[in-house]
């Protein structure tokens, strides 16, 4: 006998941007971008986690997992992911989302591919408890690939597979523990300010995003990093300026009292851009993150490993975590 919770369930934290989808049995906490995390404390010699069924893609997202603090293992997703024989007594369980569908095969926008979490199941006498981060301040970052934490363990542009991501190590998450700020991520592969990919619209325009025709909660932001613009080569300065700034206005009315950050593209991509997000912070009282001499390890295709993701938080942490206090 198992005694389960839904997914909605109060006691269970969900970092980062989680769709409310509606199930026959409570709700469905999806997750279609890398990033996220769920955390829970729960007592009982086992825990079970069932998830909905996905058929958007034959490639499926990849998930890691802790219990009490013990190194993180990770596994594609299955239907269920189950760990017994725990000692007696209370638990921590924390999840993250290492990478999700292949970008170049499925459309994000209005799939359902992701981590989808349905229920969590405990023996018959098994409590669940909150699990708090501890973090009183929250970080958003929109941004691309780098953002998602795509091609970190290697792979290319045409095998961008969830394997290749490593999202719980990526600059954000490394960035949020450095600072104790909790992440949420607006983050696709491909993304860009000017222009769409992938089924996902500019930058301006799927802002706010969770899912489309799915309502969108987002908590109070107090800060906000915007990196999408790695994507933006051959666009026309102007068109690049006004998507920018319109992206900013949009930001800043949902979050009017948030510091927001402007990361310009790091070297060698669209180096036209940079003295463009340049002025577009000063003409819009941004914070302009200068990174043209930052030394950044970037073997794959470009993108960071998880050395060069490290390097982008070490110095992130200077900049964006005195100005959350």
């Amino acid at each position: 006998m198992r005694k389960g919770f839904s997914a909605d369930h109060t006691n269970i934290t969900y970092i980062g941007r989680w769709a409310d989808l509606p199930a026959a049995e409570g709700t469905v906490k999806l997750a279609v971008t890398s990033g996220g995390s769920v955390r829970f404390k729960f007592t009982g010699p086992s825990v079970k986690l069932v998830f909905m069924p996905f058929t958007a893609d034959k490639l499926m997202p990849e998930i890691s997992y802790s219990i009490d603090g013990k190194p993180p293992v990770r596994i594609p997703l299955k239907d269920e992911v189950a760990v017994a024989g725990l000692v007696a007594g209370e638990h921590s369980f924390v999840l993250w989302v290492e990478g999700v569908a292949t970008p170049l095969n499925v459309q994000r926008w209005t799939s359902r591919q992701g981590v989808g979490l349905r229920c969590v199941e405990l023996a018959a006498n098994g409590r669940l408890s909150p699990y708090p981060t501890g973090n009183t301040k929250k970080l958003l970052i929109i941004g691309d690939s780098m953002g998602e934490g795509l091609l970190m363990l290697g792979g290319t542009a045409a095998e961008n597979y969830p394997r290749y991501a490593n999202a719980r190590l990526n600059f954000g998450n490394q960035l949020g523990a450095m600072i104790h700020a909790d992440v949420w991520f607006q983050c696709f592969g491909g993304a860009a300010i000017s222009v769409p990919f992938g089924g996902v619209p500019p930058a301006p325009d799927n802002y706010p995003f969770i899912l489309q025709g799915v309502e969108h909660k987002d908590p109070s932001f107090d800060g906000i990093l915007i990196e999408a613009c790695h994507n933006d080569a051959g666009v026309e300065a102007g068109r690049f300026v006004e998507s920018y700034k319109t992206l900013i206005e949009r930001v800043r009315k949902a979050n009017p009292h948030a510091v927001i950050f402007l990361f310009p593209p790091l070297k060698p991509y669209v180096p036209d851009k940079f003295e463009l997000v340049r002025s577009v912070a000063a003409d819009m009282k941004c914070v302009f993150i200068d990174n043209s001499a930052w030394q950044v390890d970037m073997p794959n295709e470009n993108h960071p490993g998880v050395k060069g993701h490290t390097q982008l938080a070490e110095h992130l942490k200077f900049i964006i975590g005195p100005r959350l206090k």
